[in-house]
């Protein structure tokens, strides 16, 4: 056996959030890795972020630099970041220029010097940066496949992982990408005229990992990985029998419609225009649950905090003694250029936190936005949904319908039975020359519920749903009208008519008792 024995199975942590997620773990030791990427994608900052939080863990790190920028520069341009420290760059990393080495002696001179570093100072991370000047200097294809198997197998018997970053010089995969033990792909897409980046795992051999793209960001604190909510949730796990049973308003009409609420654990969407009562129904929502020691979390695109107390008071509803209690957060994301994964990832880490009860999420459209693929947003809801009801987490989500009048209503998603169990439609509508607010169960699975349409009504003193639409008809298609009142029996002619009387007087022309009025 060789000094160094067998490649350990010992992890190395990136670092990089969400990106060990991605790799089960963190990087293997003694192995090899390549980063592809276009000019711009992240390689540099990526690797020196490892770089940075293994020599925190007090490792020794080599960095050798082809032709790339200026170490110097790079330093320079790394000081801007969080995970920057000086103290690092004198001590466990090591910079190294080993362009004029390869420009001097070739892929075997480079080999050596690499062989003779990663020795004299220890290192248990490479990383080579700008391979793509060794792939041009190669004299064959051949040559380079053979420098990157030694390289493979030096660095390995010494227990040294190692990061390859290159361009890949836009030709695709080939065949010395298959000789590494991992290959991640970094690039930005754009989405008309929106940039997103992403990351893939490619391969990652004797480990599981995360398959599909997975977009990251680059922020002051380096980059941050996302992976997509639908890799993070596990579809096999079963609901248990649960410790409640319903979970109200704390509007009395609607519980009675409902029967007492909605199923815990359930998700319930509430479909209406604006302006038709979506909002406040769900922060009515909230404050019950507050109000019978169940924290809620109000995940809101369009109303800052400020404003959605100051609105829930209009209405009678006081929710700053329930956030300064701890009872009620509140999570404010701009509906601007948002990444879904990485709503997701708060979304998903509020509902494993075991603290919260009850979300709202207002609305659905934000996250549509927030995503460049629409038809993704239904697998990502699903995703969410079954986690709920794993956690016994209820969730409430608004949607725009798409016209506020009209025959027809269409749903805004494709598969609502998967991402809804309960189905709230609130709709605007005219009657005697005013608008009415009317509430309709659409859907409440395995339950019985109220079929009635129910005014509702929003006060100064909170929100009512009164008695059923008796005298309205129609009002689900938009053109609402009143019961017409029975017409006025005919009279009858008289018995002692004579023989004499007039046809007319017989037979008395019928009387138009009604009068016909469109839109009443």
């Amino acid at each position: 056996m060789i000094p160094g024995g067998p490649r350990g199975e010992e992890r190395l942590s990136t670092g990089i959030p969400g990106l060990d997620t991605l790799l089960d773990g963190g990087l293997r030791k003694g192995r090899m890795y390549m980063v592809l990427g276009l000019p711009g994608a992240g390689k540099t900052i990526l690797a020196n972020q490892i770089c940075f939080h293994q020599a925190a863990q007090g490792r020794r790190i080599l960095y050798l630099t082809l032709l790339a920028e200026s170490h110097t520069d790079m330093v320079g341009n790394l000081q801007t970041l969080s995970f920057f420290d000086p103290a690092c760059v004198t001590g466990a990393i090591n910079y190294l220029s080993a362009f004029s080495i390869l420009e001097q002696g070739g892929l075997e001179a480079l080999s050596e010097l690499v062989r003779k570093e990663v020795r004299s100072h220890k290192a248990s991370l490479l990383v080579l940066d700008g391979m793509l000047a060794a792939e041009e200097m190669a004299p064959s294809r051949q040559a380079l496949k053979k420098f990157i198997h030694g390289l493979q197998v030096v660095t390995g018997l010494m227990g040294c992982t190692t990061l390859v970053l290159t361009t890949g010089g836009e030709k695709g995969l080939r065949a010395e990408h298959t000789m590494v033990d991992g290959l991640m792909l970094l690039q930005q897409r754009t989405f008309g005229v929106r940039t997103l980046r992403e990351i893939s795992v490619r391969k990652f051999r004797g480990s599981a990992y995360k398959l599909g793209q997975h977009g990251f960001e680059i922020t002051s604190d380096g980059l941050t990985v996302y992976p997509r909510l639908e890799s993070l949730v596990d579809g096999h796990l079963v609901p248990g029998a649960g410790t409640r049973d319903r979970d109200a308003f704390g509007v009395a009409g609607l519980d009675a419609m409902l029967k007492g609420g909605v199923p815990a654990g359930s998700t319930t969407i509430l479909l209406g225009p604006p302006g038709s009562g979506k909002t406040l129904l769900g922060l009515s929502f909230l404050a019950e649950g507050a109000r019978r020691g169940e924290r809620g979390h109000y995940f809101a695109f369009y109303d800052a905090p400020e404003r959605m107390l100051a609105q829930a008071a209009g209405v009678g509803l006081h929710l700053q003694p329930l956030m300064e209690r701890g009872d009620l957060e509140v999570s404010f994301r701009p509906p601007t250029e948002n990444i879904l994964d990485k709503l997701g990832i708060e979304l998903l880490t509020t509902i494993r936190s075991g603290r919260v009860r009850r979300i709202f999420l207002d609305g659905y459209e934000a996250l549509r936005r927030a995503s460049t693929r629409n038809a993704r947003v239904a697998r990502f809801l699903a995703a969410l949904v079954n986690e709920c009801r794993v956690r016994e987490v209820t969730l409430l989500y608004t949607a725009e319908s798409t016209s506020a009048f009209g025959p027809e209503v269409k749903f805004p998603l494709k598969g609502i039975s998967m991402v809804a169990e309960n189905i709230l439609f609130v709709r605007l509508v005219e009657l005697h020359s005013g608008l009415h607010r009317f509430l309709a169960v659409l859907k409440v699975r395995n339950s019985d519920y109220d079929t009635s349409l129910r005014e509702l009504h929003i006060t100064g003193k909170g929100l009512r749903v009164g008695q059923p639409f008796l005298e309205g008809q129609m009002l689900m298609t938009g053109l609402a009208r009143t019961r017409v009142p029975e017409a006025t029996p005919l009279s009858k002619p008289r018995r002692n008519a004579g023989k004499g009387a007039s046809q007319k007087t017989a037979r008395p022309k019928p009387r138009r008792t009604v009068r016909k009025r469109r839109g009443t």
